[in-house]
């Protein structure tokens, strides 16, 4: 069963690019009907999932959208890409090339490219965030957060297994630990009536 349909409506700088219209009910805010960004082909946005193009956001080229990833705003994903599982691009972000995108939130003007990874890590459910101007062509999983106008060259692999966050801003990298006060041994009552 199909959950969207290519238009006629074609994007105003490139006409072999159409908007999406939603045929079902995909989430609360995806709604049959209602029209989304742009695709090149049916190739570009999976008809499984749950997996949307919203706004202005383009996936062309052999780029491929699914699982339950979205891209809103002006994101932009082409080349080979692959955007899945609950992956989010948002403002300008793009995913390029031969980029794979499997968790995690870009967004700014930030540019996942060459053979670049970005994954959420299974065992702490922590996802990267990718934001400012940044550009990955590295690996990058878990609990990071890169931003500014920081670089991660090809063949760096950064992966945070911790639950404390690892930062990279422009040419600095910083540690934001998680709180390490034990919980307490017995539930704690207040009592508000006087």
């Amino acid at each position: 069963m199909k959950k969207y349909e290519i238009t006629d409506i074609a994007h105003p700088d490139n006409p072999n690019l159409h908007r999406i219209r939603a045929v079902t009910d995909l989430t609360e805010e995806v709604l049959a009907g209602m029209l989304g960004g742009y695709v090149e082909s049916y190739d570009n946005l999976d008809q499984e999932g749950r997996a949307w193009i919203s706004e202005d956001a383009i996936a062309c080229e052999n780029a491929v959208v699914c699982g339950d990833a979205v891209l809103t705003d002006h994101a932009v994903a082409r080349g080979d890409a692959y955007v899945g599982n609950n992956a989010m691009m948002t403002d300008h972000a793009i995913a390029q090339d031969d980029a794979a995108i499997c968790g995690g939130l870009l967004t700014g003007e930030s540019c996942v490219c060459g053979y670049a990874v970005i994954r959420q890590d299974e065992q702490t459910l922590c996802a990267p965030i990718i934001d400012g101007s940044v550009r990955v062509y590295g690996e990058i999983s878990g609990n990071v957060v890169c931003r500014g106008n920081a670089v991660v060259l090809p063949g760096t692999k950064l992966d945070n297994r911790t639950q404390d966050c690892f930062v990279l801003e422009d040419d600095r990298v910083s540690v934001q630990t998680a709180s390490r006060t034990p919980p307490p041994k017995e539930p704690c009552t207040h009592d508000f009536e006087r």
